[in-house]
């Protein structure tokens, strides 16, 4: 719980000092991710007929968490590149290890953050095109 705070506290202020815009862009990143939140419950509240709580049932707070914490990083459009590529990783992994894990669940910040990892070590070691952090 108090890592994703860390991070979050982090990455906003090192990115405040870089970039004056940080809080806009900081907000439309959370709405963005709200927005998704809610049309997935909204959703999945509709499929069964009443009220599911995500978060115990499709997302975990560790999830929620990890994607509020990096929100100052990106600017909103590889945000949102990164949460779709992020998922897709997280799914693809899912699929490669589902033998080798004793849980159903998918550890989606976990997945997410390897997938961070990545495009970190990528934006610090290759020069093509990338999802690059503010």
């Amino acid at each position: 719980m108090v890592l994703p705070i860390l991070i979050f506290l982090s990455s906003y202020f090192i990115i405040k000092q870089e970039n004056k815009l940080s809080n806009k862009i900081m907000i439309l990143n959370l709405c963005f991710f709200l927005i998704t939140l809610s049309i997935l419950t909204l959703y999945m509240s509709l499929k069964n007929k009443c009220f599911l709580n995500p978060f115990e049932n499709y997302f975990g707070l560790g999830d929620l968490l990890f994607y509020i914490s990096i929100a100052p990083l990106f600017n909103l459009k590889n945000y949102v590149l990164f949460f779709i590529l992020s998922m897709i990783f997280a799914i693809c992994l899912q699929f490669t290890l589902r033998k080798k894990m004793k849980h159903n669940t998918v550890p989606l910040a976990g997945f997410s953050a390897l997938f961070l990892f990545i495009i970190l070590a990528m934006d610090g070691l290759l020069s093509i095109p990338k999802i690059s952090l503010i």
